[in-house]
């Protein structure tokens, strides 16, 4: 099994202990991670330059393209980080941003539409779903089907020292009874949410390919959607 992780911070605390414990009981074959802020993008420009040219005309090109070449070649891809203000990290949601081009109704990657993933969050205490759903949702347009999702709240102190071997012992009881889930990851069946989404997508790309001259150039998404098949141009 190939896996990835997106580590939402660089700091070695609770979330990184939480997602070794993760690791420890997966044991992947190969493992990559990326650490941010470190190896995250600067924040979108909104330039438009992926959309109306190509992601490589990205400004942040070199340091996106490295992630997102993991994604695809992963079987399973994991987020763990903390919350902030009950929500993502925003290096976290940055990196994301530049992912829009291959949502769905741009140029979906079809090696994105059979793989699984896993968010592992913690808090000291407050809701982690708001800031679990900002990746959920970005990975769901992405095409991954299967999503888990995983929350700790630490309650005791923001400091992973500081924590009792008690509460220590039950996030890892948790936390291996999660992981259990993953230890053969096979291709995920698409969910009914992204079959939805995707036929949306192509009825809106059909359209704009009906739209449009013959005489005259499509749009760089419209052009991606015939080239793989999905639509035709007549």
């Amino acid at each position: 099994m190939k896996c990835v992780v997106i580590n939402g911070t660089e700091q070695r605390g609770c979330t990184y202990n939480l997602k070794e414990i993760f690791l420890d009981e997966l044991k992947p074959d190969h493992l990559t991670e990326f650490y941010f802020p470190k190896d995250a993008p600067g924040y979108c420009a909104g330039c438009k330059l992926c959309f109306i040219q190509s992601e490589t005309s990205c400004p942040h090109y070199k340091k996106v393209n490295p992630i997102w070449q993991a994604l695809l070649e992963a079987d399973l891809i994991v987020f763990a980080y903390p919350v902030y203000v009950l929500r993502a990290p925003g290096h976290v949601k940055s990196f994301l941003d530049h992912l829009g081009v291959h949502w769905f109704p741009h140029r979906p990657d079809p090696r994105m539409f059979n793989k699984s993933a896993a968010i592992i969050t913690q808090s000291i205490g407050a809701p982690n779903g708001a800031a679990q759903k900002d990746v959920k949702t970005s990975l769901n347009w992405l095409g991954v089907p299967k999503v888990k999702r995983i929350a700790f709240s630490m309650m005791e102190d923001v400091f992973w020292e500081n924590i009792s071997e008690k509460r220590k012992k039950g996030f890892e009881i948790k936390m291996r009874a999660f992981t259990k889930q993953f230890h053969t990851v096979e291709p995920a069946n698409r969910s009914l949410k992204t079959r939805l989404i995707f036929q949306i997508c192509k009825m809106l790309q059909t359209f704009i390919v009906k739209k449009t001259p013959m005489d005259k150039p499509l749009s760089v998404d419209a052009q991606y959607w015939i080239d793989q098949g999905w639509i035709t141009r007549k």
